[in-house]
């Protein structure tokens, strides 16, 4: 059953793959990359020929239960719209005001970012 469960699950996962991986790739991506801010976030772009994605939170927005929760909020996001998402190398910065945010505002924002960042693939099945 856990086979079953895990199969059907696969496609939607967030691989390791799909992390930006150590200091080193991040210091890239800041130095190189677009950023777009918003009133929660600042999403860091590189174009690039594979998805790759980081999430930053700082300190500065709470303690770590708080700031593991921000940043599970922003991986599972980020998993859902993956693949209507550009390639490139993205990094998600949480700002301090993000720990008063409901799960569901922070959706919409890191949507209409994407959006406005022009990151989101037009789909013309629609």
């Amino acid at each position: 059953m856990e086979g079953k469960d895990r199969a059907a699950r696969g496609s939607e996962s967030f691989p390791r793959r799909c992390r930006l991986g150590g200091n080193r790739n991040y210091r890239y991506v800041y130095r190189r990359g677009k950023s777009h801010p918003s009133k929660n976030l600042v999403l860091i772009y590189l174009k690039g020929k594979e998805q790759r994605f980081g999430f930053s939170v700082s300190a500065k927005v709470g303690n770590a239960v708080a700031r593991n929760r921000i940043r599970r909020y922003l991986r599972e996001d980020v998993r859902r719209l993956r693949k209507r998402l550009k390639t490139g190398k993205y990094i998600f910065v949480a700002r301090p005001a993000i720990k008063m945010a409901a799960h569901e505002e922070l959706t919409r924002e890191l949507e209409n970012l994407l959006r406005r960042a022009k990151l989101v693939k037009e789909d013309d099945s629609q």
